[in-house]
């Protein structure tokens, strides 16, 4: 049976390192398109250098490839000023149009094409917002992943099979907010963030790249998932047994003020610390999809043992 390949465009950021280990493991090969020069040392592994703006040689890679993965997009730890704003957005919108028009002209074109997404389209806004809400926040990232998402729906691509997947943020020991919250639990200073009340949704990095294999592993996948555990919990619950883990009874708290202060000397948003994120996702769980954590509980004891 001839090795089956996959394209993760844009998949040297942490993302994409989290799926090319489980995909090499399962003896994937993997194509990853990258803005730099980079050399393999894996024998399944190949990178070829793209822009992400202009169709190239890179687009005949793709030819007879199972799934294509685009994870392209600075990353949104960074202030919102107008050139950034800029940045941002088209760092999404245009990488994923060029896929769009490259999938076009090819005689064997992907199987699957996943376009990452993410749960930001529902900052802010209030109740529990799953796979069917169409009530989506004001925000600035609410505006980029509606306008990301819409990019995407509108490629012609009619035989390669679309899936959106929203990502909410990754609990992980090598980089985001697990990374950068448990040396603050560990010495007291774990607490609550505001009043406390502020919903988190996220999803636990092996729970993540199991997810990714299942859906590619569907005979026919729904156009839309969420990548974030079934429920989420209120800053406060989160913080509570994010010291529990880390072994620290006390944790003193970010007041509001102080939470917008630090936002601003670190040079991030402070709206993804104080805004409400209430995601869920129901059609993984319908669909057969099983977390292995589910919970924050089960979660952070992972992790703390890693």
């Amino acid at each position: 049976m001839a090795q089956k390949r996959i394209v993760l465009a844009g998949g040297t950021g942490n993302i994409g390192k989290l799926l090319t280990l489980i995909l090499i493991h399962l003896d994937y090969q993997v194509i990853i398109f990258s803005r730099r020069e980079l050399k393999s040392s894996h024998p399944n592994i190949q990178y070829i250098k793209w822009d992400g703006e202009s169709l190239g040689n890179w687009v005949q890679e793709m030819e007879g490839i199972d799934t294509l993965i685009n994870l392209s997009g600075k990353s949104i730890q960074c202030r919102f000023t107008d050139d950034n704003k800029k940045i941002l957005l088209e760092s999404r919108i245009v990488p994923t149009r060029i896929l769009g028009e490259a999938i076009a002209t090819l005689g064997s074109p992907p199987r699957l094409w996943i376009n990452f997404s993410g749960i930001s389209l529902f900052e802010g806004v209030e109740g529990l917002n799953n796979e069917e809400s169409t009530s989506f926040g004001k925000t600035f990232l609410a505006h980029l992943t509606q306008e990301w998402e819409k990019t995407f729906v509108e490629a012609n691509t009619p035989a390669t099979k679309k899936v959106i997947l929203r990502l909410s943020p990754v609990l992980s020991t090598k980089f985001g907010m697990f990374k950068e919250l448990l040396p603050l639990a560990k010495l007291g200073l774990g607490g609550k963030v505001g009043d406390g009340n502020q919903q988190i949704a996220w999803i636990h990095e092996l729970d993540l790249v199991r997810l990714v294999m299942w859906i590619i592993n569907l005979e026919s996948p729904s156009a839309l998932y969420h990548a974030c555990a079934p429920e989420p919990e209120s800053n406060k619950e989160f913080m509570k047994n994010l010291r529990k883990a880390a072994g620290m009874p006390i944790g003193m708290p970010l007041p509001a003020l102080f939470a917008k202060l630090g936002a601003y000397f670190k040079g991030v948003e402070s709206d993804m610390l104080l805004l409400t994120n209430a995601v869920s996702t129901t059609r993984t769980l319908q669909e057969g999809f099983i977390f292995n954590y589910p919970n924050t509980q089960k979660a952070f004891e992972h992790l703390t043992k890693k």
